[in-house]
């Protein structure tokens, strides 16, 4: 039996998110509207911290405290996002563990 190596993923794959294409109005915002707004922002504040040190590392004239600041909200976005994924994974599986 020959087993295959699984093929990595590659840095310069993405996985894309569907929106709908509704408009969305201020009384008519979905949940998943607003998950969507929310990863968008850990991923520009990640961007920008990725942007920070590499000016800092080619000698921009960007001062390093900056960049600390910039890479700790990033850090401190991303974990955000991890602890809401935990507690909607946590909620669904308790969902999932209702007798009807």
């Amino acid at each position: 039996m020959t087993i295959s190596p699984i093929d990595p993923v590659l840095a310069s794959q993405s996985l894309t998110v569907a929106r709908s294409q509704e408009k969305v109005t201020p009384g008519n915002e979905s949940f998943a509207s607003h998950i969507l707004n929310a990863v968008d922002r850990v991923d520009a504040h990640i961007k920008a911290a990725e942007t920070d040190a590499a000016a800092f590392a080619v000698g921009g004239a960007i001062p390093p405290h900056q960049v600390m600041l910039a890479m700790e909200d990033a850090r401190m976005e991303f974990m955000w996002m991890l602890q809401v994924r935990s507690k909607l994974v946590e909620g669904f599986q308790e969902l999932m563990r209702m007798q009807l």
